[in-house]
């Protein structure tokens, strides 16, 4: 797998950080931040961001209140139904 698809693998898997996601690839937070951004011109995730409609629909938000994304320049995303037609 290439590192676009092990990014949005983890995405999919539930893993939203920019950080928990380099960490976890061994990847560097420009590399990643780079990764994502190509996956968002592709159509396959969009930037979440705190008090966004996404946090109106989220299935935690009456345990989160959008905590994931409060920590100073933290950025989470979620995948787009584009994302899901890639099912295997």
């Amino acid at each position: 797998m290439g590192k676009l698809e092990d990014v949005l693998e983890l995405i999919k898997a539930g893993v939203t950080n920019e950080r928990e996601i380099a960490e976890r690839l061994g990847l560097s937070s420009k590399e990643v931040e780079d990764i994502i951004k190509i996956l968002e011109s592709l159509g396959y995730v969009e930037k979440v961001e705190f008090g966004s409609k996404a946090c109106e629909t989220c299935p935690l938000k009456k345990v989160c209140y959008g905590s994931c994304l409060r920590p100073t320049g933290a950025k989470a995303f979620k995948l787009t139904e584009k994302a899901f037609s890639l099912e295997r």
